[in-house]
């Protein structure tokens, strides 16, 4: 889940999401057995008002979420401030890194094989630098190695980024950006 380990989501979330589903039950009791239309009128505007709330806290835990994604983009260290720690974590686990780990190697696994068609990605560059990929891959599922959140965004960034040197066509370009991510992956040493 997006928000786990996120200090306040529960009090966030709860309120409103309570409100939703009670105004949901509400309804669903009022057009079944009543009908009474002032009623239901202002259970649908406490379904409304529900809704709206629900969605502004979901706003909020997304903008904090990306606030703390922000800051630890710069973090190489291992200091991360109280504030940023659960995002930290989040992003450091173990179960995160394996999944990266996974999705790089299904990429090193599939540039391998010839595309059959042009409906698949062709992974050009990537079917040239598979070896860097295994070894970033490596690198994420030792959880003995520590890893900085920074270089965790980084392989994210790598993955998710449909127009970046991972799907692209220039083997020197990923080689760059595997290199940059594995360095900025190890934390500094003070």
């Amino acid at each position: 889940m997006l928000f786990r380990g996120m200090p306040g989501a529960g009090r966030a979330l709860a309120p409103p999401g309570a409100l939703f589903g009670v105004s949901i039950a509400a309804l669903v009791a009022s057009l079944t057995f009543s009908a009474d239309r002032p009623v239901d009128v202002v259970v649908v505007s406490a379904l409304l008002f529900g809704l709206l709330q629900l969605l502004r806290s979901i706003h909020g835990l997304f903008v904090a979420r990306l606030r703390a994604d922000s800051w630890l983009r710069s973090a190489t260290g291992s200091v991360v401030p109280p504030v940023y720690a659960w995002r930290a974590a989040q992003l450091t686990s173990l179960d995160q890194r394996r999944m990266l780990a996974r999705s790089l190697r299904l990429v090193a696994e599939r540039a391998r094989e010839r595309s059959r068609g042009g409906f698949g990605p062709r992974l050009i560059a990537a079917r040239e630098r598979r070896i860097s990929l295994e070894a970033l891959a490596k690198k994420l599922e030792r959880g003995d190695e520590p890893v900085t959140p920074a270089g965790i965004l980084r392989v994210t960034e790598l993955i998710t980024a449909g127009g970046g040197p991972l799907w692209g066509t220039s083997a020197e370009a990923l080689g760059e950006a595997i290199d940059r991510t594995l360095t900025v992956l190890a934390p500094c040493r003070s």
